[in-house]
C-alpha cells in the first residue's frame, strides 16, 4: 500500500480489529503509508482514533489530513478544518502550538479579534522564549486571551507535543501537525475531527489540571 491511496474504510476497520485481536496492524499500516511519520506518532494517531471511535453512537468523528495533492483520500484538510474551527467559534477556544510560524498569522488575527469581542482563549504553548512567532499574540494577552508556557529546565527534551483545538466544548481536532505551513499544507498529517462534549471537556479539565500542578505558567 502506498501513501497515494491510504483507504479511510479500510484503515478504520483495521483499527477496529486491532482493538478486538491485540494486533498492531493498523499502525503498521499507518507507518507504511507515512514513513515520515515516527513510530510514536503513529501510535499516538491510532489511539486517538481508537478513542474517538468507541464514543457514544450521538459522537460525531471524522478523519482529518494534511497530505500531498496527489493523496486519493476522502477526507477533509487540516487547514480547512483549523480554519472553520477557529472562524466559526463563538465561546471558546482552547488550543496548543507546539510551534507557530509566521503562514499562521491571519489566523493568529481571527483569534485576536474573538478574543476583543468575549471569545475565551486559552493558548496553551510550548517554550514561548523561542518562538518569537507569538509575539504579536502576546501583546493582546488579556482577560478574554490567557497564554500558559510550558518550559521544562530539569528536562531539556521535554515539550509540549500535543496539537490540539477544541471550541466551544463542542469540536475537538487532535492532529500531528503543527501551525505552520508544512504541518497545514507540505507535510503528511493525521488527525482526527471529534464532535463530542465529553471528549471537549475531558481535554479542557486535563489541562486545567495541569495549570494547577504548575506544569504550565500564565504569562
Amino acid at each position: 500500500m502506498s501513501g497515494r491511496n491510504l483507504n479511510k474504510e479500510i484503515f478504520l476497520n483495521t483499527v477496529k480489529s486491532d482493538a478486538s485481536n491485540g494486533t498492531s496492524n493498523a499502525i503498521v499500516m499507518l507507518k507504511h503509508s507515512c514513513p515520515e511519520l515516527a513510530d510514536a506518532h503513529c501510535e499516538d494517531i491510532v489511539a486517538s482514533i481508537l478513542g474517538a471511535m468507541t464514543m457514544s453512537d450521538s459522537d460525531k468523528v471524522s478523519l482529518v489530513v494534511t497530505a500531498p495533492p496527489s493523496f486519493a483520500i476522502n477526507a477533509r484538510t487540516t487547514m480547512n478544518v483549523v480554519q472553520s474551527m477557529i472562524n466559526e467559534a463563538n465561546r471558546n477556544i482552547l488550543i496548543t502550538g507546539y510551534s507557530l510560524s509566521s503562514y499562521f498569522s491571519e489566523l493568529v488575527d481571527t483569534i485576536i479579534q474573538k478574543s476583543q469581542r468575549g471569545v475565551f482563549v486559552k493558548f496553551f504553548v510550548n517554550d514561548i522564549d523561542k518562538q518569537p512567532s507569538f509575539d504579536k499574540i502576546l501583546r493582546h494577552k488579556g482577560r478574554f486571551l490567557k497564554i500558559y508556557n510550558y518550559r521544562q529546565d530539569d528536562d531539556k527534551m521535554a515539550a509540549l507535543h500535543a496539537k490540539v483545538i477544541s471550541v466551544d466544548q463542542q469540536q475537538t481536532l487532535i492532529t500531528s501537525a503543527n501551525l505552520s505551513y508544512h504541518g497545514q499544507q507540505g507535510n503528511i498529517e493525521l488527525g482526527t475531527l471529534i464532535g463530542s462534549k465529553q471528549i471537549a471537556k475531558q481535554i479542557d479539565d486535563i489541562f486545567t489540571k495541569l495549570i494547577f500542578a504548575k506544569e504550565f505558567c500564565e504569562i
